[in-house]
């Protein structure tokens, strides 16, 4: 019994010193394709770059195998979106140039040209992905905490500049008024209360604010269709440009109240004294009250 228990153990630790010893290999490609590819011209892609939405990439490529190949395929993101039938003559070498748009929504996407046979059976695709990062071309400021102005020390922060996307108090705003593209308040006498205004709109409650001497930025807005929808909709500048600035055509204001903070749709559109089109999404209001405490949440997206 002993003998059996030593010769079971050294069987055992011979195993584990085979095992240990073998290597690992990577997959190799079995058919030996090869895809290359050139800068042919400007916007011909090689290597991971980065484009704004919308934006003309060109792959330009030459596959490669030792093997028949019979169909070249592109993928983007995995997905197909392009098939070739490579012609009598050609199987062991393809070459051609695919022009394709950018996405207008900011990310990253991976494409990858494939050799399939005859059958359709993946060959290879030359261990390469190209990785297109699209980059945004709108700045969108989330979370973002106004407060209704204070009348004695003055420090709430309740103008906001689409520039950097910060927030001012009066005693800030001097010094940065060229900056500022509204305000917000409660008004008393408003039947809805939360407002947002342009610098250059009448201001009869905030008397205690003397802005005579500052930068009055002439922006405009108007509140948005429930249509529009902030998150799903507007997701580029061009879209912002579309939804935001079409609804802009008319019916403008320098100040906007909000609908009841219970419900409907609180987004606001907006123009810049610059011409860029935004927009505000109001994320929640603390309370219906005109006292330093009352805040509202928003997320800002503008053009850049």
């Amino acid at each position: 019994m002993k003998s059996s228990i030593i010769t079971f153990s050294s069987a055992a630790l011979l195993l584990g010193m085979l095992a240990g010893c073998q290597k690992k290999r990577e997959p190799i490609d079995t058919f030996d394709v090869k895809v290359e590819y050139a800068a042919s011209s400007a916007k011909a892609i090689t290597g991971d770059v980065t484009v704004n939405p919308k934006d003309s990439i060109f792959l330009s490529f030459t596959v490669t195998s030792l093997n028949d190949m019979s169909f070249i395929e592109i993928q983007k993101n995995g997905v197909k979106v392009d098939t070739f039938q490579i012609p009598a003559g050609s199987s062991r070498s393809f070459t051609r140039v695919k022009g394709y748009q950018s996405d207008s929504i900011p990310g990253d996407y991976t494409w990858r040209v494939l050799a399939r046979d005859s059958k359709a059976v993946f060959m290879g695709d030359g261990g390469k992905r190209l990785k297109v990062t699209v980059k945004p071309d709108f700045d969108f400021w989330s979370y973002r905490v106004m407060a209704v102005p204070d009348t004695t020390e003055k420090k709430n922060k309740c103008y906001f500049s689409t520039k950097d996307g910060k927030i001012y108090s009066f005693s800030e705003g001097a010094s940065n008024s060229a900056s500022i593209d509204f305000g917000y308040y409660y008004d008393t006498l408003a039947t809805q209360k939360h407002c947002f205004y342009a610098l250059t709109a009448a201001q009869p409650q905030l008397g205690y604010y003397d802005i005579t001497s500052w930068t009055k930025n002439a922006t405009v807005l108007k509140k948005l269709p429930s249509s529009v929808n902030f998150v799903s909709q507007l997701t580029s500048g061009g879209a912002l440009r579309t939804l935001v600035g079409g609804n802009l055509n008319s019916g403008t204001l320098t100040k906007v109240p909000l609908v009841a903070t219970t419900g409907g749709n609180n987004v606001i559109g907006f123009r810049t004294a610059a011409g860029k089109f935004g927009a505000i999404l109001v994320r929640f209001v603390s309370g219906d009250s005109p006292a330093k405490g009352t805040t509202i949440e928003v997320d800002v997206k503008v053009q850049k």
